[in-house]
């Protein structure tokens, strides 16, 4: 190879400026948790962003894109480390047409990339394509020259993109192959590209996205096919640096040393233990990336599989004799290595350590439980003389506290024991296939939407930062079944609504965390009330019932295609104030809980906002004040709010806010508020904070691990939170007969008045009320002790216990059973003192001999134990055979 691309850096350039003088757009890497798509645990490629495009390819931002995506993949662990190629977090290159250019351009530009840029030498290379696709073995044969010899013909399993549902869009690809030499294959005379070896590692696969498979299983080709390419980085840098595996690259080696240090001297680092070595340093950078993006680990969803990962980082670190936390020391490696690329993971940095460190403490906490879990396995085996762990037992050690195979042998070895390995593989194999359903699309349907196109041009101009209202010209539309839509609170009594698309609007579609503008639209005298606004692609849909009923709407809008927009202006108002609020809020916590914090969520509406941002401990009542006291003075304050088109580094070097929950485009819209705020965000906001009015905190809780959310209002809600609250104070002072300025002073006293009349009533009733006395009065004398036997009218069972307490109190020897019916039961108390106690004669072994009278059973201690029955007639049987049977035990002893 004659090319000077060799460093991972160069890579990445080369590749995006290949793709940019083909008028690409660059589009930032998504976050690794999906925007706004619940099928997917991971952005697992690079298509995840663009999913929606492919499905309505009209009026998007670009036709064109080329990204580096940051992906996770956590459905083949066990390969981790020990294959060249397979990783856990890897990036991805890629570039995508939606409806533009298809299969001659996708494949002529990846063979000029790799021929011509990458320089690989083309004796090396291999390609596949799906078997029938005879296009595409034109276009590498006829156009390209590539020799038919070395283009292999794949089936439906490696070479046929989805769909990912029951229908859906599809379609072949074909993959382009190096040949690492047979040193690294598998040795079979069959050996070519599609083995699972590594002599073959596939490094670049062109999806071309051509047809959707209908619910008939027919193959529809697509009026406007797509492209959809992707190309592992880390594979690539292995190829241009000529090593051994991804692990000896530049973009990995620094990691794989800093691990190699963390061990103790003389460990061999060669051979399985390599192979373990590569897992930590992968598994590192794993967890540096999600947790810097505020995926903490946990016991469910996402923060289980990253829990996993991490306890097979630390496991295979307790293998090379490591007992206390290191790993969390491998993230400022990381950062070193990819944080110019990745500047979040500079600023959460320290964050990423302390959660990192907290969750090695807790594991090797777990690993002892883990230990002694293993002994009991043994005994257990070795009391039934068996030989073999069961598999499932083995996995569940792996599943639950974190050992690994290789651990659980070697503990059984020293015991004597083997372990039923190809139990464990099966178990493994059922998680595995768990892991992959939860973390790919939804298997359900998908939908290719089809519009009625009614006029040509632009559509889908937003104008709602400028206006509230004016005319628009309809696009398109389509009329659907308000069944399909269970989420909408329809009113009209027609089954059908309509989906428009308009050439111009100034509704505000849901997206990056506020909710749809309401209204309506006027056509042809006629009402529409405005459902729904959402994105589609790069479309903006109404979604409008008619609200007198107009038999067909589709009609309605068709003949008259010209309308009249009118927004809610009043919600408009409420959401813009709630919506800069929550910027102010943002701010306010930074400063108050600490710089760490970073949004993980939101929700603006025109009732209230909702924001979830990463902390780790409830914010206190003082923070909350603080809060509080801050954004009013903002609000105080007047701040202009601004707003400005910038290229998205341009923004960010200027000090704007990404979030990691949204994706951005080449040119970001950057929202300011005075000095205090600065932020990327498409949303609708007031000119000026002081519009907000007021702001208070509703509520602050956890809704995940380390994820804490502040609900909060502004304006006429702030108000009528107000109002709720003096109304509730007024009714309150009301009920207490004072001012609702003594009402604090009121309750205290009653507080107190209550404390001391529990207190009369607790003793009454541990007196029995004088009944515990009559009792006493009717006992029978027996050797000096007293036998007493009575229902003393107690309200519940710890009463009745109580007076059990004072029997024993009262009385220097004896014996006594209490009852009570309740619930259709009867309950017996049975106390004993401690000089007979010591004699033999026991609460709980009276409890056995009674309960047989009664039909009965319970327990307790020596001195005190409880009987239950359902016979109610009983309480006379045992009342009546007390003293008999106290008298015996008295004298068999």
């Amino acid at each position: 190879m004659n090319s000077n691309i060799r460093t991972v850096h160069d890579i990445r350039k080369a590749y995006v400026d290949f793709f940019l003088e083909r008028k690409h757009t660059e589009v930032p890497s998504a976050p690794l948790v999906p925007k706004g798509d619940s099928t997917l645990l991971f952005t697992s490629a690079g298509m995840v962003q663009f999913k929606d495009f492919y499905l309505s390819p009209d009026n998007l931002p670009y036709k064109r894109a080329v990204s580096v995506q940051k992906c996770l993949r956590a459905g083949d662990l066990e390969s981790v480390g020990r294959t060249l190629r397979h990783h856990t977090f890897f990036e991805m290159l890629g570039n995508f047409s939606f409806g533009d250019y298809f299969k001659i351009e996708a494949i002529e530009w990846a063979w000029e990339f790799v021929i011509e840029v990458l320089q690989l030498p083309e004796e090396l290379l291999y390609v596949s394509i799906f078997e029938d696709d005879d296009e595409a073995f034109g276009i590498w044969n006829e156009r390209i020259g590539f020799p038919a010899e070395r283009i292999i013909r794949l089936g439906r399993k490696d070479n046929f993109w989805g769909p990912v549902g029951k229908t859906g869009v599809c379609g072949p690809c074909s993959e382009i192959y190096y040949d690492a030499g047979e040193a690294v294959g598998c040795g079979s005379s069959e050996c070519a590209p599609g083995c699972d070896c590594d002599r073959y590692l596939e490094f670049w696969n062109l999806v071309f996205p051509q047809f959707f498979l209908e619910e008939d299983g027919t193959y529809r080709p697509l009026e406007k096919p797509g492209i959809d390419t992707g190309a592992g980085l880390e594979r690539i840098a292995m190829i241009m640096q000529g090593a051994e595996d991804n692990f000896h690259t530049d973009i990995f080696q620094p990691l794989v040393d800093a691990v190699i240090a963390l061990l103790p001297e003389g460990t061999d680092t060669t051979g399985e233990s390599r192979l373990g070595i590569n897992m930590i340093a992968d598994h590192a950078r794993a967890l540096t990336f999600t947790i810097s993006e505020g995926i903490y680990p946990s016991n469910e969803g996402r923060g289980y599989i990253l829990r996993r990962i991490l306890r097979r980082a630390l496991t295979r670190l307790h293998t090379f004799g490591i007992n206390g936390p290191v790993l969390h020391g491998l993230v400022d490696e990381v950062v070193k290595m990819m944080g110019e690329d990745y500047p979040e993971l500079v600023e959460r940095a320290p964050d990423t350590v302390m959660i990192i460190k907290a969750e090695e403490e807790s594991f090797f906490r777990t690993l002892e439980d883990g230990k002694s879990r293993f002994a009991v396995i043994v005994d257990d085996l070795k009391s039934n003389k068996g030989k073999v762990i069961d598999g499932r037992q083995a996995f569940l050690l792996y599943d639950t506290y974190g050992f690994p195979l290789e651990l659980t042998i070697a503990l059984a070895a020293k015991e004597g024991l083997d372990v039923d390995e190809e139990g464990f593989a099966a178990a493994m194999e059922e998680q595995r296939k768990r892991a992959q359903q939860s973390s790919a699309f939804d298997a359900g349907e998908q939908a290719l939407v089809e519009m009625t196109e009614l006029s040509e041009g632009e559509s889908s101009i937003f104008t709602g930062y400028e206006s509230v209202g004016g005319e628009a010209e309809l696009r398109r539309y389509r009329e659907i079944k308000k069944a399909e839509r269970k989420d909408i609170a329809w009113s009209g009594e027609s089954a059908v609504a309509v989906e428009l698309v308009l050439d111009r609007t100034p509704f505000y579609a849901t997206s990056g965390g506020q909710m749809a503008d309401s209204g309506w639209i006027e056509t042809a005298g006629h009402r529409l009330e405005i459902r729904d606004v959402l994105k589609r692609g790069g479309e903006i849909i109404h979604v409008a019932e008619s609200v007198d009923d107009i038999a067909d709407v589709g009609e309605l809008v068709e003949k008259n295609p010209v309308i009249r927009l009118h927004i809610n202006n009043e919600a408009r108002l409420a959401t813009a104030a709630n919506h800069s609020a929550t910027h102010l809020l943002h701010s306010a916590l930074r400063e108050v809980v600490g710089g760490h914090v970073a949004q993980a969520g939101s929700l603006v509406g025109p009732d209230r906002l909702r924001f979830d941002f990463n902390h780790f401990q409830a914010v206190t009542g003082e923070e909350k004040r603080k809060i509080e006291e801050l954004v009013n003075r903002w609000i105080r304050d007047s701040l202009e709010v601004r707003t400005e088109l910038l290229d998205y580094q341009e923004a960010i070097d200027a000090g704007a806010i990404a979030l990691f929950d949204e994706k951005y485009g080449a040119k970001v819209r950057v929202v300011r508020m005075g000095d205090v705020s600065t932020e990327l965000c498409g949303g609708t906001h007031l000119s000026s904070t002081g519009q907000a009015g007021l702001f208070l905190i509703v509520s602050e809780s956890s809704v995940a691990a380390g994820v804490r959310r502040i609900e909060a209002v502004t304006g006429q809600g702030a108000l009528r939170h107000v109002y709720d609250a003096f109304d509730r104070e007024e009714e309150a002072a009301a009920l207490l007969r004072t001012t609702p300025a003594e009402t604090a002073v009121r309750i205290g006293a009653v507080l107190e008045s209550m404390e001391d009349l529990k207190k009369e009533i607790k003793s009454l009733e541990k007196g029995g009320g004088g009944q515990l006395d009559a009792i006493l009065g009717e006992a029978k004398e027996l050797s000096g002790m007293k036998i007493a036997a009575g229902r003393p009218g107690a309200r519940d069972v710890g009463a009745l216990r109580g007076m059990a307490d004072s029997f024993r109190e009262k009385v220097p020897s004896g014996v006594a059973v209490l009852s009570m019916p309740d619930k259709g039961k009867m309950h017996f108390v049975i106390t004993v003192t401690d000089d007979l106690v010591e004699k033999g004669v026991t609460a709980d072994g009276l409890v056995k001999e009674l309960g047989k009278l009664a039909g009965g059973g319970g327990g307790g201690k020596r001195h005190l134990a409880q009987l239950g029955t359902k016979d109610l007639e009983s309480e006379a049987r045992v009342f009546e055979a007390l003293p008999a049977l106290i008298e015996r035990l008295i004298n068999g002893r």
